[in-house]
């Protein structure tokens, strides 16, 4: 991330700026017209803060909504990068695949998949990554647990799409079938 983009470099630039302009009316050195704007400059800086901080908080009530969403959605989600690793699993991926989250996040969603079906994942799975197509794409394929025989599931699976083109990521949906 950018340390620009940072909520701490906004508050200490807010800040700066909000000091270098008490200074200023502190100086006296100002007439009273260019006092006036700066006191109204200020008072606009006071309420712009405001106004961003009560968005940055509904912002991050927001995200911790769509955090849990996520986290106890009833099917399986995963998230990968453009590279196959797994960045995100919710907590019925974690249980289909009986892992524990640091066993999955960071490794290749490819060890999860049954050694005989790895080819045909792979070349799927980059195809998305490639083409970056907008629709999904379903197919059938089988899991390998962590412990026990395979497990055969609906595997849905759709590009995150970056704006320069290609994907950054894929989107996971895993059903397994009964």
């Amino acid at each position: 991330m950018n340390p620009r983009n940072s909520p701490e470099w906004l508050t200490t630039t807010v800040g700066a700026v909000r000091e270098l302009m008490i200074k200023r009316l502190e100086a006296d050195s100002l007439d009273a017209e260019s006092r006036r704007e700066m006191e109204m400059a200020l008072e606009e800086l006071d309420v712009m803060w405001e106004e961003l901080q009560g968005q940055a908080a509904l912002l991050v009530r927001e995200n911790e909504r769509y955090a849990e969403f996520f986290q106890y959605a009833p099917d399986a989600y995963l998230i990968t990068d453009a590279g196959g690793n797994i960045r995100e699993a919710n907590e019925a991926a974690l249980e289909l695949l009986q892992r524990a989250r640091d066993e999955v996040v960071g490794k290749p969603l490819a060890e999860c998949i049954a050694a005989e079906e790895r080819v045909n994942f792979l070349s799927r799975s980059v195809g998305l990554v490639l083409g970056a197509t907008v629709k999904p794409i379903v197919w059938r394929a089988h899991l390998q647990p962590r412990e026990g025989e395979t497990l055969e599931a609906d595997v849905s699976v759709r590009a995150i799409p970056l704006k320069k083109g290609g994907a950054g990521g894929l989107c996971w949906l895993i059903r397994p079938r009964d």
